[in-house]
Order: C-alpha cells, then sequence, then structure tokens
C-alpha cells in the first residue's frame, strides 16, 4: 500500500446522471416485473442452510415456511449482477484497488483491516436486521417506493437521509483531500 496521504478521486459519471439512471431501471423494473429489492434472498439463502440442517424447524416456521422462501428468485441474479456490475464497472474506470479500506476511513479510523472488518460487518447485519423487521431493504423503500409513487417513501427518504449524514458526520469527521 502506498504511504502518505491519498485523495479521493472525482467521480466518471456525475451522481446526477447515475441517480437519473437507477430511477430509469427502477422505473423499468416496475413496469417489466416488480420492484428491485435484493434483502429478501438472504432470507431465501439463509433458509436454504437452515434446511439442511433442520427441515422440521422450516416447515413450522411462520416465514420461511412460505413458499416465497423456498427457492431462489430474481433477486438472487440482482444480488450477484450488483456485485458483478460493480466490479465491471470499478474496472472499466481503472478505479480498481485492492485496500483494506477507502480513503475516507483512513482519514478519520487509520488502516487497521480489523477494525474495519468489524465495524462493516456489524453496520451491515443491522442494516439486513432492520430491513427484514421492515420486511423491505432501503432499494425496496426508496427506490420503489419512489417509483411507485407510494406515500410511505417519502418519511422514509427524509428518515434515511437525515440518519444518513448523521452517521457520516460522526463516523467522517476529518474530511480527506478531494481531487478537483
Amino acid at each position: 500500500m502506498s504511504e502518505g496521504p491519498r485523495v479521493v478521486q472525482k467521480t466518471p459519471l456525475p451522481w446526477l446522471w447515475a441517480g437519473l439512471f437507477l430511477g430509469l431501471v427502477q422505473v423499468v423494473a416496475v413496469a417489466v416485473h416488480k420492484p428491485l429489492g435484493v434483502s429478501t434472498e438472504f432470507v431465501v439463502a439463509g433458509a436454504a442452510v437452515i434446511n439442511q440442517t433442520a427441515p422440521d424447524y422450516v416447515r413450522g416456521h411462520p416465514l420461511i415456511k412460505d413458499r416465497k422462501y423456498q427457492k431462489p428468485g430474481y433477486g438472487s441474479w440482482l444480488d450477484v449482477g450488483l456485485v458483478a456490475g460493480a466490479l465491471l464497472a470499478a474496472v472499466a474506470t481503472r478505479r480498481w484497488k485492492l485496500r483494506s479500506a477507502p480513503v475516507w476511513w483512513e482519514a478519520n479510523r487509520g488502516r487497521s483491516v480489523t477494525l474495519r472488518f468489524v465495524v462493516c460487518f456489524v453496520g451491515g447485519f443491522l442494516i439486513l436486521l432492520g430491513a427484514r423487521f421492515a420486511h423491505g431493504c432501503t432499494s425496496g423503500q426508496f427506490a420503489s417506493g419512489w417509483a411507485q409513487l407510494a406515500l410511505s417513501a417519502l418519511p422514509f427518504t427524509i428518515t434515511f437521509f437525515g440518519f444518513g449524514m448523521l452517521t457520516a458526520l460522526l463516523v467522517y469527521k476529518k474530511s480527506p483531500d478531494i481531487e478537483r
């Protein structure tokens, strides 16, 4: 890893265009099949693992016995596509760099791989847990909600972005140099 301060790279695509593209994909998904969502597939994967060791438990469970949790759906391919698309975009824009922590994390917390892993794992677990408690993930509530003009999307979006900004202020107090 290189020594010295690292700089945040300028994005290859302005945020407005990226947001419009995501919105278009969401509208097309709603029109063609159903809204995008990825958290259900984690329940499907968990149910498949549990079913291998305790099938009686799965048959008696009020949630995972439901047929929609018994076999992978289009969301599994969406999950694979998200990872593959992110990798492809990083390679295509020459922004792929193997590192233990992004610039913002290093500026605020240093280069500890263990701390980064623990914080990311706990944060990811809490986000997924919250998504399942709400019976839908942020992509379902935010992007799909707006694509369907759902009234619930407004308070969710305000709360989501408000707590996101608060978290960013608490976690990333220092700002690294930004490429101009």
